[in-house]
């Protein structure tokens, strides 16, 4: 028996580094969006194995699922005008970001309440977002404060 997961599965990842978020800056469905770095699993893939494939060929970085921050079911994108399903996750991972020739879109580091107020972005990934930042420790807070066990 094979399983089969939904059509048009995606995977995104929430890269924060010193307050700061990675975006990628590109062009859907004749649009400008910022959105999080990431893009389709391949049959045979886990979306973890994806998540990874998917840095390393956007911004050639290695890095490292940490949780799923949100999995909202399969959706309609006013973007593409067709069905989705998104799942978003906290990853990990050094280096700087260089966008190889071909891909595109850019990669830079913003602001996450700028990123969500652009009005750029797709609403899953703006709850993706906070549920990642909400989970950062707060200035003052002790070491289990601030962020879940």
């Amino acid at each position: 028996m094979t399983l089969q997961g939904p059509a048009n599965l995606r995977v995104y990842g929430v890269l924060l580094r010193d307050d700061r978020l990675l975006i990628a800056a590109e062009r859907v469905g004749g649009r400008d969006v910022l959105k999080l770095p990431g893009g389709a699993v391949e049959p045979g893939e886990t979306p973890e194995q994806a998540l990874r494939r998917e840095f390393v060929e956007e911004g050639s970085l290695q890095v490292e699922p940490i949780r799923l921050l949100h999995a909202p079911g399969t959706l309609y994108s006013h973007w593409i005008h067709g069905l989705y399903t998104p799942l978003f996750y906290e990853v990990k991972g050094d280096g700087e970001p260089v966008t190889p020739p071909g891909e595109p879109l850019e990669l830079l580091f913003m602001r996450p309440a700028d990123a969500r107020a652009s009005g750029r972005m797709a609403a899953p990934e703006k709850v993706a977002i906070e549920r990642a930042v909400s989970a950062l420790p707060q200035p003052g807070a002790g070491p289990a404060e601030g962020r879940e066990a």
